[in-house]
């Protein structure tokens, strides 16, 4: 049986999106496994905003890491995507990396206040892919969580990865890699996907994390 100081460290992307299925999950496992301490981890403003969407006979432990987003280019206090005009959010995933020393100190603090144990596991977003080398450093398991079904993100990494609009030059195109995917149009494609060369912001902060 677990015991009722194993942790589970829960950090997703600053986007509302990301962050309430989190939380679905979080809630999740505190009602389906009592002996589990869960800490959900994110910026000041958005630990704000989730204080009041947790039950009131909720434990889990909402623990904020400092975020200036003005030392990243960004309007002050935009510390979700929610918050910010198109064309400054990939500021805020780039920005997002800068979370890595504060969230390493998480860790470390919580192995100190368990006697030298560190939690029992770390479900981060798939956009911060630098938590896995977090986890390698205190030898303890790692696991990724997206809100997206399997199917749109092999689509999705498929599509990063080959960037197959830009190598035909009708509207339709498939996934030189994912043959079971069905032909997807040009018109089906959000913005930073369409404008996609390999060279933009997007394709750059993206291809990062393979």
């Amino acid at each position: 049986m677990a015991q009722s100081n194993e942790n589970i460290v829960m950090f997703p992307f600053m986007a509302q999106g990301h962050i309430i299925p989190f939380l679905a999950l979080a809630l999740h496992i505190e009602q389906r496994h009592k002996n589990y301490n869960i800490t959900f981890v994110s910026t000041p403003l958005n630990i704000k905003k989730l204080k009041s969407s947790l039950p009131p006979n909720s434990s889990i432990n909402l623990h904020e890491i400092p975020f200036n987003s003005s030392s990243h280019g960004l309007p002050p206090n935009s510390e979700n995507c929610d918050v910010l005009p198109y064309n400054l959010v990939i500021h805020l995933f780039r920005a997002s990396t800068s979370l890595k020393p504060a969230f390493k100190e998480v860790i470390s603090s919580l192995t100190r206040k368990n006697q030298g144990q560190p939690p029992l596991c770390i479900i981060a977003d798939i956009f911060f892919g630098w938590t896995c080398g977090v986890a390698k450093e205190f030898n303890l398991f790692h696991a990724f969580f997206s809100g997206a079904s399997s199917y749109g993100l092999a689509c999705y990494y498929s599509f990063w990865t080959n960037l197959p609009h830009k190598k035909v030059t009708s509207d339709e195109f498939v996934l030189p890699d994912f043959e079971e995917a069905s032909r997807i149009h040009k018109s089906q494609l959000a913005l930073n996907m369409l404008e996609a060369d390999g060279t933009d912001s997007w394709s750059l902060f993206l291809l990062l994390l393979e």
